[in-house]
């Protein structure tokens, strides 16, 4: 069962660094599933949260002076990350590994002044990409987006998907976000909103790529018979 949820400031927040982000939404995710920090017995974080020197999330265990931990490890599955995360405190807390799981992404690109593609311009690539590395930037793949614009394009020909498939699902993204008074946009979309977003590399809008921000989330997977009488239903 998820048990606590804990988002902290989100967007262009500076000054802070990414675990910085990642212990406030802890915190908040502990507070929010009524329990004390010495009941958390698993915590699974993203790398940026820990870098150098916290390998595995012992840099955020010591930094929140977790002491019970059972289960603790960092994972990194790109986009897909958080929702592993989830799928492995579940798999955790059904095999006895732990009681309640902290699941954490956090990360703190933005500076002041520069935009969303700058925070990550040249993360992991050499300056002059040679070799094998070199075919993407030659036919002008540049960025994670035109990598995920081939996945589409193979998924419209397989399945048949269209653009308003897709627009569906940034329409219904938007609708929750104007539920979430910590969301960093809230103001309403329509499905012409989402058609009207430039290309960023087709098939994929503007409205189909998520925003750049500064800030962390964190969910607590518990044991379903803990959960049972805990705060949240």
């Amino acid at each position: 069962a998820l048990t606590g949820l804990g988002i902290s400031e989100m967007g262009r927040v500076y000054g802070h660094d990414a675990q910085h982000f990642a212990a406030e939404a802890i915190q908040r995710a502990v507070a929010d599933a009524g329990l004390r920090k010495d009941d958390i017995d698993g915590l699974l974080v993203n790398p940026g949260v820990s870098p150098l020197g916290g390998m595995g999330g012992v840099g955020l265990q010591n930094y929140l002076g977790l002491t019970h931990l059972r289960l603790l490890s960092s994972m990194n599955v790109g986009g897909a990350t958080a929702n592993v995360m989830v799928q492995y405190a579940a798999m955790s807390v059904i095999h006895g590994m732990a009681n309640h799981v902290v699941c954490v992404f956090a990360d703190a690109p933005l500076q002041p002044d520069k935009g969303g593609g700058a925070a990550y311009a040249g993360m992991g690539r050499p300056t002059r990409p040679s070799g094998m590395g070199g075919l993407y930037p030659a036919f002008g793949v540049f960025g994670i987006n035109a990598h995920y614009a081939l996945a589409a394009r193979r998924h419209m020909a397989m399945y048949g998907t269209t653009n308003d498939h897709f627009g569906a699902i940034a329409v219904a993204e938007r609708q929750w976000a104007a539920m979430n008074p910590l969301a960093e946009h809230r103001e309403p979309m329509t499905l012409d909103d989402y058609h009207a977003s430039r290309w960023v590399a087709e098939p994929l809008h503007l409205l189909d790529c998520c925003l750049v921000s500064n800030g962390g989330v964190a969910v607590i997977v518990s044991r379903a018979d803990k959960a049972r009488d805990m705060r949240q239903p």
